[in-house]
C-alpha cells in the first residue's frame, strides 16, 4: 500500500523541447484559486484533480507520456513505445538537441526540484537537484562534471563514483548504492515516482508505472474471485445489471472463464462485451490498486462512455482522496462547477496549459455554467 502522508505531492512539472511542445509547458497544481466550493479537490493547498481539455494534436497524450518520463528514468516500472520513439522524441522545429524535464515535489513542508536533460529517450546529458533552495548536486553526463555540493543532505557524502555508469541517472545510482532512511528525500522521490500510473482505455492496458507485466482483464477477475466486486461496480458506475459467472473450462489445462449468463446460454463476457464496458473493466482493474498510486494520469478515460457514466466516472476518482490526478478528455458536459471548479478545469492550446480560471477576465461563480462558455469559446487562449 502506498502509505506517504497527504503533504506530499507534485506541485509543478514542466517540461522543454519535447514532441509537440518547442517551448516550455507547465502544469502547476499551486494555481488554486479562492472558491468556496468543491474543495475536495484541493489537498494540502494544491489542486489535487484536474481536467485538461484539447483539440485533437493540442498534445494531451504528449504531456502525459511527458510527465511519466521520470518513470522510464528512475524506475524499472513498464513504459510504453510511444515514449521511447527516438525519431519524434526532441521537438522537430527546435534547433536545440535535448529535452528538458522539471519535477518540484513537495515532502511535508519542502520543496524537492529535480531537473534533467535528454538527447534520447534513454540518453540523459544532464542532472540536478535542489531541496528548497539549497543545491544537493549536479551532473554534465557530457563533460562528466560532478558539482556534489551537499550529498551530505541525501547521506551520500561518502558514495563512491569511480563505478559509476554514464548514462545511469545520478539520483537512481544514490538510491541504489546508499542506505537511505525512510525520512529522506531520496526515497520519497523514489517511492513517489514508482507508484505513478498512466493508463488510457483506447489501448489494450497500456500502462505506464506502477507494474511491470500484463495481464488478461477477464482472467485477473476470475483468478482472483472478483467477479461479483465487478458486478457491483459495473451496478454502481453504470447502472449495468449483468449476471456474471465464472466457468471453468479445459483449453487443454483448466482455466476460469468469465462468462454473462442468459436464460438459455452463457456467453463469454470477452467476446460480447462492448467497448465501453471493457473500458469500465480496465478502470475496475486498476481501481483495485488505486490505494497504491502516488499520481494517476487518465488519458481519453471517457472515449468510449457515455456522457453521464464519464460524469459517474469522474466523480467516482474525484473521491478518492489520496490519488493526484489528471484526466484528459474532449467531453464539454464534464466542465461543470457541479463537478470541480474553474480552477481545476484546464485548456492545452498552442503548446500552454490555462486554467479555466486563469483564462478570462470574468470572476467566474459557481453560479456560471461552464459547459457553455467552453463550447462558446471563452477559455481560448
Amino acid at each position: 500500500m502506498f502509505t506517504m502522508e497527504g503533504k506530499n505531492m507534485l506541485v509543478r512539472f514542466t517540461v522543454e523541447n519535447y514532441k509537440s511542445f518547442k517551448e516550455p509547458i507547465t502544469l502547476d497544481f499551486q494555481g488554486r484559486h479562492d472558491y468556496r466550493y468543491n474543495n475536495q479537490c484541493i489537498r494540502n493547498g494544491l489542486l489535487s484533480k484536474v481536467v485538461i481539455y484539447g483539440a485533437n494534436s493540442s498534445g494531451k497524450s504528449n504531456f502525459g507520456f511527458a510527465l511519466f518520463d521520470i518513470v522510464g528514468l528512475l524506475t524499472d516500472k513498464n513504459t510504453i513505445p510511444n515514449q521511447n520513439d527516438e525519431l519524434t522524441f526532441i521537438n522537430a522545429d527546435s534547433d536545440s538537441v535535448v529535452a528538458t524535464f522539471t519535477y518540484v515535489f513537495k515532502k511535508q513542508n519542502d520543496y524537492i526540484t529535480y531537473s534533467y536533460k535528454k538527447k534520447k529517450p534513454k540518453l540523459i546529458t544532464y542532472e540536478e537537484l535542489y531541496i528548497n533552495d539549497t543545491k544537493i548536486f549536479s551532473y554534465d553526463f557530457e563533460s562528466k562534471k560532478f558539482d556534489l555540493v551537499n550529498m551530505g543532505t541525501i547521506f551520500a557524502d561518502s558514495l563512491n563514483f569511480d563505478y559509476f555508469e554514464n548514462n545511469f541517472a545520478i539520483l537512481r545510482y544514490i538510491a541504489n548504492n546508499t542506505n537511505q532512511p525512510e525520512s529522506s528525500y531520496v526515497k520519497f522521490i523514489m517511492n513517489f515516482v514508482s507508484h505513478m500510473l498512466w493508463f488510457r482505455s483506447l489501448q489494450e492496458n497500456g500502462y505506464i508505472g506502477l507494474t511491470t507485466g500484463g495481464d488478461s482483464l477477464s482472467q485477473w477477475i476470475a483468478d482472483n474471485n472478483l467477479v461479483k466486486d465487478f458486478q457491483m461496480f459495473l451496478r454502481d458506475l453504470a447502472g449495468m445489471e449483468l449476471n456474471l459467472d465464472v466457468y471453468q473450462i479445459q483449453q487443454p489445462a483448466p482455466i476460469k472463464l468469465l462468462v454473462e449468463k442468459h436464460k438459455n446460454k452463457v456467453l463469454p463476457f470477452e467476446q460480447i462485451a462492448s467497448s465501453g464496458t471493457r473500458a469500465l473493466e480496465l478502470l475496475f482493474y486498476w481501481s483495485k490498486r488505486f490505494n497504491e498510486v502516488s499520481f494517476l494520469f487518465m488519458d481519453e478515460f471517457d472515449a468510449f462512455y457515455h456522457f453521464d457514466l464519464a460524469e459517474n466516472v469522474i466523480k467516482y476518482i474525484v473521491n478518492l482522496d489520496n490519488v493526484q490526478t489528471v484526466f484528459t478528455t474532449h467531453n464539454p458536459k464534464l466542465a461543470s462547477n457541479e463537478i470541480l471548479r474553474p480552477d481545476c478545469y484546464y485548456t492545452l492550446q498552442n503548446g500552454k496549459l490555462t486554467s479555466f480560471a486563469d483564462s478570462t477576465e470574468r470572476e467566474l461563480r459557481e453560479g456560471h455554467n461552464l459547459e457553455k462558455m467552453l463550447r462558446n469559446g471563452e477559455f481560448n487562449a
